[in-house]
């Protein structure tokens, strides 16, 4: 048997195991602790062989201003490094000649702007999962054309991944994405970011986000991340990893690589039952968090202090070997 039987065999054998209790299958899902993600985590990432462009993922990144050139690109740049096939940038008309100069392998358009916000809407449905928020900005136009956007992603029913502005653009209008249907949104604030969305729907129990319904998840990120889920045993924590020099646009790596792990995880279909889209939620973000840690962790082996987001970049490929190495 070839290792890459053997690599089939094992995930087979994780599913299996962590998909049936006392003879079921699906129903037995009631909770997700870390030592499940770790094994579900690894089961998530797609054979290679007999695929065709695109069956690895297409991600959309909208955000990027005249300002924030490098937030959009350190997201879709990890989502493509990652894995995903394809990986679309929607900016600023400013911002897009800059991004491409940084990557010929990003598909770049300068629609973010009202004017062209009809072929904004006509590119989503290219989209298998869209990160919405690195460097969007908080001018009011932008925050608009966001509004417009984020309607026309619930109509299409588009998983999202919400991050940095578009986390403060959702504060400043609590209810457009109320109600959201499934696959759902995943939220990625920092501490300070989700006390201002707590504080904005004005709940202070620990579910303030079931304000968005169902389908709508967070993690919380910090020294130690945590994550929160409608299911309450689908939510976890995890410190593991990572060091004590956290740079600016780690959290940018976090959403580009969560875009592509999250619709690998919609893909996989672990479970047929209501649970499907949280367990594909959980799975994703602890993944995600995971990768971004370790990334983080053997960058600052090299460069200590002196780490940027750039040389966390330079670890992507050894991370996801340490990580997940399915050999497919």
């Amino acid at each position: 048997m070839n290792r890459w039987c053997l690599a089939i065999l094992f995930i087979n054998i994780v599913i299996q195991g962590c998909l049936s209790q006392n003879g079921k299958e699906c129903t037995a899902i009631n909770n997700l602790d870390n030592q499940r993600l770790m094994s579900l985590m690894k089961a998530i990432v797609p054979e290679l062989e007999g695929k065709r462009k695109g069956d690895a993922g297409k991600i959309g990144v909208i955000g990027g201003a005249t300002e924030y050139t490098g937030a959009p690109y350190f997201s879709a740049i990890t989502a493509l490094k990652v894995g995903a096939d394809l990986v679309y940038v929607i900016t600023t008309e400013s911002a897009a000649p800059v991004i491409k100069s940084y990557s010929p392998d990003l598909i770049v358009y300068p629609y973010l702007n009202t004017n062209t916000v009809s072929k904004v809407h006509s590119l989503l449905n290219k989209m298998d999962v869209i990160i919405i928020g690195p460097g969007l900005g908080r001018e009011e136009e932008t925050l608009k054309l966001i509004y417009e956007i984020f309607i026309e992603c619930k109509k299409l029913r588009k998983p999202l991944v919400i991050d940095a502005d578009g986390l403060y653009a959702v504060s400043k209008n609590l209810s457009v994405l109320q109600n959201y249907p499934s696959p759902g949104i995943i939220f990625t604030p920092n501490y300070r970011e989700a006390n201002k969305l707590k504080q904005a729907v004005s709940l202070n129990d620990s579910n303030w986000f079931n304000y968005w319904g169902d389908y709508v998840t967070v993690l919380v990120k910090g020294s130690e991340d945590h994550y929160y889920s409608s299911i309450s045993s689908f939510s976890w924590s995890s410190k593991y990893g990572g060091s004590g020099r956290r740079v600016g646009g780690q959290g940018d790596i976090l959403s580009g690589a969560l875009g592509t792990l999250y619709n690998w995880a919609l893909n996989l279909k672990v479970c047929d039952t209501g649970n499907i889209f949280q367990v594909a939620q959980s799975i994703s973000t602890f993944a995600a968090a995971r990768f971004t840690r370790e990334c983080n962790y053997k960058a600052y082996l090299e460069y200590g202090r002196s780490l940027t987001t750039t040389d966390m970049l330079k670890y992507i490929h050894a991370s996801f070997e340490t990580l997940f190495n399915n050999e497919k």
